[in-house]
């Protein structure tokens, strides 16, 4: 075979956030925006957002969401039972709102709410984001580190049953704290 061997590339598709990014810079330029410019950003909103069909339909099944067909969908919705149509981008009309029966919103690769953590096939039928956690006020509790010379000369004393060398090692130690002990307390009273 000869002759040129250049791979077929096609055009990546236009996303919403490049035509958003296209329409800001062309608002920052001042500048009139040619029709056929304009045509295409709302072709490319309209087919994303605008035209989409559902993915995957779903029914709540009392602790647990379970993918229906478009004849249940509509059974279900005559009967005012909770659904939810499931869409790889936003709708328009759909609003986010921050407090009660907020929709999910789901991951780039659908496994989990972003928001809630909970994962896509056991999802509650509303977003309930964990609260904060409470902060424990602690309160600094007194110590004084002089409470613990008994303790020291009981250990010295325990120490003479030692072997020479465990008495030298454990009362280097013992010396180290006691004089640690000592500087603590004189700048506290200081």
């Amino acid at each position: 075979m000869s002759g040129d061997a250049s791979p077929i590339t096609t055009a990546p598709q236009p996303t919403a956030s490049d035509a958003v990014r296209e329409m800001r810079a062309a608002g920052r330029a001042g500048h009139a925006v040619p029709a056929d410019r304009v045509n295409r950003w709302a072709t490319t909103l309209m087919r994303l957002f605008g035209q989409q069909r559902a993915v995957r339909l779903e029914q709540w099944g009392g602790s647990f969401w379970y993918q229906i067909d478009e004849k249940q969908w509509h059974r279900a919705l005559a009967a005012r039972e909770p659904v939810r149509a499931l869409y790889t981008q936003p709708l328009l009309h759909e609003v986010r709102r921050a407090g009660e029966d907020r929709d999910h919103i789901w991951s780039a690769d659908r496994t989990h709410c972003t928001v809630c953590n909970d994962p896509f096939d056991w999802a509650e039928p509303y977003c309930n984001p964990p609260k904060p956690p409470v902060p424990i006020a602690l309160k600094p509790q007194p110590f004084n580190p002089s409470w613990f010379l008994p303790l020291l000369d009981r250990l010295e004393r325990a120490l003479k049953r030692e072997s020479k060398r465990e008495r030298d090692e454990w009362g280097f130690r013992i010396a180290q704290l006691r004089k640690s002990i000592e500087e603590h307390t004189k700048e506290k009273s200081h």
